[in-house]
């Protein structure tokens, strides 16, 4: 049997791993006091017994070859408790790390049992609590874009709202001026809608005020910013306008949409719009400019009749 001062003994029985020391022939010569309580198997019923007698759960193919391998060629091995279940016991976690050593030109491996279940627990744990915290996140992120939503677009029509137009319409400003180029701007008003509202009631009214959005927004450029100004009045950014007279594209679409709303079987109404256009840099420095430009360009429309586009004409 091999020759180990006694003290060494001590101290392997105080340390917090259990330890099984084994000979050539896989019979147990040591069995550690942590070795009990993994394995509820006292030292005098493991020692001088074969390893595989004694713990038949490491009595598997892959287990065998690597104490081969330690035996006779010194190698080294460490099974993870996450990957090679059950290899000291079912109840705990427990890494097992093989060295081998020599004394006395005799060959022996050292088994390490390191109970991991408290870290693993921990490790779930923290899993469980990350994907908690992924869930608030992601609960947080959509309720930002709700709160974003009511902050920044009309509820009714889901366009972007006066403050999100602004926001907007001041950096295509700040980048007409930069760049010496165009911005146009259309004030858009749904003519006699009032006597809809009056004759149908507001909820044929909201109905109106949304076929009118989405008009507008199938009629624009991908790049434009359609916004409910309030009530039945719309505001259109046109960024990057070549030449003045580029807007009459827009307005021909608008002109040539659908304006019919089917409000029941036997009731539909035909929407006229009026519109007044007013442009960067010819007709104001700021964006109040244009919209009060554009909104007496659109009032002129609606004194004509409505059903009309025209642009501010400097005098």
């Amino acid at each position: 049997m091999i020759y180990m001062d006694r003290r060494l003994f001590q101290i392997l029985d105080h340390i917090n791993e259990g330890i099984i020391i084994i000979d050539e022939k896989l019979n147990i010569i040591y069995w550690n006091t942590q070795m009990e309580k993994l394995t509820n198997i006292k030292q005098e019923k493991a020692i001088n017994r074969n390893l595989y007698e004694r713990l038949p759960s490491l009595d598997r193919n892959y287990f065998r070859n690597a104490i081969d391998s330690v035996v006779k060629k010194d190698y080294k091995y460490f099974f993870s408790s996450s990957i090679h279940k059950g290899l000291i016991t079912d109840s705990r976690k427990v890494n097992v790390r093989v060295n081998p050593f020599k004394i006395d030109n005799s060959r022996y491996v050292l088994i390490e049992c390191i109970d991991v279940t408290s870290q693993a627990l921990r490790i779930e744990q923290l899993k469980k609590f990350s994907n908690e915290l992924y869930l608030l996140n992601k609960e947080l992120k959509e309720k930002e874009k709700e709160i974003e939503k009511l902050a920044y677009y009309d509820q009714l029509t889901g366009l972007a709202n006066r403050t999100l137009f602004y926001n907007m319409a001041e950096k295509f400003l700040e980048e007409a001026k930069r760049n010496n180029t165009k911005l146009g701007l259309m004030f858009i008003d749904i003519d006699q809608f009032k006597r809809i509202n009056d004759k149908y009631g507001h909820k044929v009214g909201d109905q109106v005020v949304v076929e009118v959005a989405n008009l507008l927004e199938k009629s624009t450029r991908k790049h434009d910013i359609v916004s409910r100004y309030g009530g039945d009045e719309f505001l259109i950014l046109l960024p990057n306008i070549k030449h003045y007279n580029n807007y009459k594209i827009i307005a021909s679409r608008i002109a040539i949409a659908n304006r019919r709303v089917i409000v029941s079987d036997d009731i539909q109404i035909d929407i006229s719009l009026s519109i007044g256009v007013s442009f960067y840099p010819r007709d104001g420095e700021t964006i109040d400019d244009l919209i009060f430009k554009a909104d007496k360009a659109m009032y002129c429309a609606k004194n004509r009749g409505g059903n009309e586009c025209i642009h501010y004409i400097t005098k």
